[in-house]
């Protein structure tokens, strides 16, 4: 029989569907998160009664519901950050469908936590520890983890576990943090006119062949330990008629494997140096992104909490999948970790990104139940 505040989750659901719209209609890319993380914040505290409610200078916006010291103390992580522009989003219905940008990854999971956050102080269950709420910023690209960064510093020593929230990884559950190292490239050049100083180094020309020249480097697609390489952005050049001066590409590297990452970071980096002589242009490489990689034993306790919400909600067996969620952060300190979701959905990182709406029945009590779970577990 389901307890008060199991049934209190069920009957959010339609509202936490409205909620994950008004959500995901706030602009919020990665730095620009402010007008969201107000809106969030504003929601916290209509829902009331925490023993502490802030937005930090991060924009991170945390509610904390202390419970029994003897308990298990959990940090429940879902990011405000979208990889879209600042401009207006509006949210399409379909038959049993929600489309449109960041609503799946990861304005459900945000309103998922708000509704987990209500059943809490509605229908508190007995016998749970310290919940800790927030809504971070900066988990995508090169926001570098920084939310949960500063939340795991902030608040170390006052949770003993992380359960991240992604919204279409209903069926999955993280065992494995995918690392991943994030270069910027960048070749200079001493430019001019395209006709007038016609022959000399052309930056855009140079930074190509370089990428070029990793094309034997890249990973093939099936092979374990999976590793992968990604030139994602390319830009630079002054005009059509200027010989470019300046260029620059982003490149992802990721591994499930810490020692296959660093051969291939390795591998990257002097083969880009090959490809640009030092006589025809300035080559910079800087990292603007790193995510630790780790694991999370299939038996550790945390994950049997998740389990056993799943079993509770109906959900069929979990997909024990490797990922780079908010959960990489803390599997990097040692933290136990691991990534929960709401619904399945697909095209995430696109304008045609879409959710189902029937799973998020199961999906919400589903979140709400790995949290108390967790939150019983014994204090570390």
């Amino acid at each position: 029989m389901a307890t008060k505040y199991e049934q209190r989750l069920e009957s959010l659901v339609n509202a936490t569907i409205e909620e994950a719209i008004r959500v995901a209609e706030i602009p919020a890319p990665t730095f620009k998160e402010q007008e969201r993380a107000r809106y969030v914040e504003q929601r916290f505290a209509e829902i009331g009664g925490w023993d502490s409610l802030n937005r930090d200078r991060k924009g991170n916006v945390v509610a904390i519901r202390r419970g029994d010291p003897k308990r298990g103390r959990v940090l429940v992580a879902a990011h405000l950050d979208t990889v879209f522009p600042d401009s207006e989003v509006t949210i399409r219905r379909e038959r049993g469908k929600l489309l449109g940008p960041s609503i799946g990854d990861n304005s459900l999971s945000v309103a998922t936590v708000l509704a987990v956050g209500q059943a809490l102080q509605d229908a508190a269950p007995r016998g749970i520890g310290d919940v800790l709420l927030a809504a971070n910023v900066g988990e995508e690209g090169r926001g570098d983890l920084n939310g949960i960064r500063a939340l795991c510093k902030n608040y170390a020593g006052q949770f003993d576990r992380v359960l991240a929230v992604e919204g279409l990884a209903l069926d999955r559950v993280q065992l494995g943090a995918v690392g991943s190292l994030r270069y910027e490239i960048g070749v200079t050049t001493e430019g001019g006119h395209s006709w007038g100083a016609y022959g000399r180094p052309n930056a855009i020309q140079l930074l190509a062949g370089a990428i070029a020249a990793l094309k034997p480097l890249l990973p093939k697609a099936g092979v374990e330990p999976k590793t992968t390489m990604n030139v994602g952005v390319i830009r630079g050049g002054r005009s059509v008629n200027t010989i470019a001066p300046e260029a620059v590409c982003e490149i992802d590297l990721r591994s499930d494997d810490p020692n296959s990452l660093a051969t291939l970071d390795v591998a990257m980096k002097r083969t880009v140096r090959d490809a640009v002589p030092s006589d025809e242009g300035a080559l910079t490489i800087r990292r603007i992104g790193r995510r630790p990689a780790g694991s999370i034993d299939r038996n550790n306790p945390l994950i049997g909490a998740v389990l056993r919400a799943r079993r509770d909600s109906g959900l069929g067996a979990a997909q024990f999948n490797s990922g780079s969620t908010d959960a990489n952060h803390a599997t990097g300190l040692g933290i136990p970790a691991t990534c929960v979701g709401v619904t399945t959905g697909g095209e995430a990182h696109t304008p045609r990104e879409w959710i189902r709406t029937a799973p998020i029945k199961q999906g919400v009590p589903y979140v709400g139940r790995a949290v108390v779970n967790a939150a019983r577990l014994p204090r570390i």
